[in-house]
């Protein structure tokens, strides 16, 4: 189960759990600020909007992306991050420092805030992918993986420029809406999905018991993403139409792609039981492929469905793809840890109640049905954002609960004199 994996390059469980335990306070935040601010959105250009598409962006994901990777991104390649509780210390800190002064600049249209936010975040974004990058040179190993998590640093380096840009674009120094869609592009189709699919090629193997993706898509996949990103940007800034709409439908393409191909790996997996985990799976790889057929869609007919595709791209699949890895991530971490601490009576089963788990899971699948709602009447604004609340606060209290078992074996720690 655990074949290639250098567990002892681990950093401690404090490293990636603050991470997660923040990502889940974001999301608390999200769900009270679409209860202040969800009546007053029309576009994606709204200050409210673009604070709260971030508090799930900057907030959620990126905290959680920046905690899994300082735990397993040691134990895939077999080398530790350099200073690894001093350096996630200070990217911990100023990620938090720097998503707040966002939030709050947008909401409150501050430009000292938003000054501030572009500054602190593009620096914790490009320390983090240089601290990332020096892992992966320094690692004896050079296979697909490795190329996979170059790639999506790569989109990461790129996404975090053309962000602040486009931040600048705010006072007037460019055009905010070119370098917005570019850096969206960078942000979905290179860092967040390079990333999904690199992990994916590890995760799905080992916790699910299934097949490993086709060599040939571990190996062109990521370079073709590239490529065809690179060539977005150039499209966009240099508003060439053809080519733009063109590349638009690749990338569509590759995550459609990838989205089968993941469903046809699970259902063939070895031990096909149920699992609330696969099920979501599932369930973010279709909202995966509705938002790229309505994102080609939308580009063909020339209609706006910005706000559709960024509710089933980021709240259907995204969201629910990491909430999904979560619950196989933090069991396995946590026992493996309380493992290499000599206490060997844990069992990854019992870090998060399946019932917890699946409550959790079920609350989110009733508020996206009543976000879906709002089309018909803003008045299911309250209640799915309510309903998300309550997701929420219980994905924080299972977090939360898998510290607390960590802590409580921790005690049965064997100590050798």
């Amino acid at each position: 189960m655990f074949q290639g994996l250098s567990l002892e390059q681990a950093p401690p469980y404090a490293v990636p759990i603050k991470f997660y335990l923040s990502g889940a306070f974001y999301l608390i935040l999200l769900s009270a600020a679409i209860i202040v601010y969800g009546f007053s959105v029309s576009s994606r250009f709204d200050y409210e909007v673009i604070a709260l598409t971030h508090l799930l962006t900057l907030g959620f994901i990126t905290h959680v992306m920046f905690g899994s990777l300082f735990q397993m991104l040691p134990v895939m390649l077999g080398t530790p991050y350099t200073n690894v509780v001093k350096n996630a210390t200070i990217i911990h800190i100023a990620l938090n420092a720097g998503v707040l002064s966002f939030v709050v600049g947008f909401l409150t249209n501050t430009a000292l805030l938003l000054y501030f936010a572009a500054i602190l975040l593009t620096g914790t974004f490009f320390y983090f992918a240089i601290l990332s990058f020096k892992t992966i040179l320094l690692s004896q190993e050079k296979n697909t993986l490795v190329q996979n998590f170059a790639a999506s640093f790569i989109a990461l380096f790129a996404a975090a420029l053309f962000g602040a840009l486009a931040l600048l674009g705010h006072f007037g120094f460019v055009d905010t809406l070119r370098y917005g869609n570019t850096h969206i592009a960078f942000m979905l189709f290179g860092w967040v999905f390079l990333l999904i699919v690199s992990v994916s090629y590890k995760i799905i193997p080992m916790f699910f018991v299934a097949k490993e993706f086709p060599i040939f898509v571990q190996k062109r996949l990521y370079p073709v993403q590239l490529v065809l990103l690179f060539l977005f940007a150039y499209a966009q800034l240099q508003e060439k139409t053809l080519l733009l709409t063109l590349t638009q439908f690749l990338l569509c393409a590759s995550v459609i792609l990838f989205a089968l191909l993941s469903i046809l790996i699970l259902r063939k997996r070895k031990r096909a039981r149920k699992d609330a985990s696969i099920q979501l799976w599932y369930f973010a790889m279709g909202n995966a492929i509705l938002a790229s057929l309505l994102f080609t869609g939308a580009d063909i007919l020339h209609v706006n469905l910005s706000f559709a595709i960024g509710f089933f791209a980021l709240f259907g699949a995204v969201y629910a793809l990491i909430n999904a890895m979560l619950y196989k991530i933090i069991p396995f971490l946590t026992w493996f840890h309380l493992s290499s601490n000599m206490v060997f009576d844990a069992e990854m089963g019992d870090v998060i109640p399946k019932k917890k788990m699946n409550m959790q899971i079920n609350l989110y699948y009733l508020a996206y049905f009543f976000f879906l709602c709002t089309v018909l009447s803003p008045a299911f604004i309250i209640p799915s954002a309510t309903l998300f609340l309550f997701s929420s606060l219980l994905l924080l209290l299972n977090i939360l609960k898998a510290q607390k078992y960590y802590r409580e074996y921790m005690k049965k720690k064997v100590v050798f004199e």
